[in-house]
């Protein structure tokens, strides 16, 4: 990923960015050094459709009249039906998709994104869906956030089940291993009731996580120092 300036003068600010736009927003939560992310099984190409499932950040889509971090807030209690509180981030990252350049850039908002991505909208005249803004660029909203308490998590909406894996565990998830063999490893997995834990893992190209859990492994955030153990979470072996 190079260095750009194609988000324009700093400081930013996201919320007013944003507004009227289209986007998609979710949050990173991070219990001691594992990051929550959810597996899906819609988004995925049609010979894996049998097969496997998504692996998706904790977010997703807006819904009419919602700004960018009313989205990622609905998003994460809706998928992981728990007391989610978002967090200002120390550092923001934008991330031009078109171009493929990151850098750091200062924001005035009081809730600042980690990580701010912008593609360009290949539909710009049409909604997503109706009611849904219309523009010439597509935002991603990657928030900080953190839980009241982990033992309520379990996998909501339409949310297949839910893995907190080790961000240097993250090449498991690049390779599309099972479900049964991140068990395994020590990953701590929530199941939905229709889980199958012999379906491997698909990783979308342009999955905004991909490029979160890069620059998390050069920085030190954490939202909560607390072992796995000390909250009473163990691996789930079927």
């Amino acid at each position: 990923m190079g260095v750009g300036t194609g988000f324009g003068e700093e400081p930013l600010h996201v919320e007013e960015m944003t507004a009227d736009q289209p986007f998609c927003a979710g949050v990173i939560l991070l219990l001691g050094e594992r990051i929550l992310v959810t597996l899906n099984d819609d988004g995925l190409p049609p010979e894996r459709a049998a097969c496997a499932y998504r692996v998706g950040g904790v977010g997703g889509g807006q819904e009419p009249g919602e700004t960018i971090l009313q989205c990622a807030l609905r998003e994460a209690r809706e998928e992981t039906c728990g007391d989610v509180e978002l967090v200002p981030s120390p550092v923001t990252y934008v991330h031009d998709m078109d171009t493929d350049d990151v850098r750091r850039m200062q924001t005035t908002d009081v809730l600042s994104p980690y990580l701010l991505q912008r593609v360009t909208n290949r539909t710009p005249h049409t909604p997503y869906k109706p009611g849904l803004p219309t523009g010439p660029y597509v935002y991603f909203g990657v928030y900080l956030a953190r839980m009241s308490t982990w033992g309520t998590l379990a996998p909501g909406d339409d949310v297949r089940g839910l893995l907190a894996i080790s961000l240097t565990d993250w090449e498991l998830l690049e390779r599309g291993v099972s479900v049964h063999d991140l068990e395994a490893s020590g990953t701590l997995v929530w199941k939905g009731p229709e889980l199958r834990s012999d379906f491997r893992l698909w990783l979308p190209e342009r999955e905004s996580f991909r490029v979160a859990v890069k620059l998390l492994l050069d920085e030190d955030i954490s939202m909560d120092g607390r072992s796995s153990e000390d909250q009473g979470l163990h691996p789930i072996h079927t």
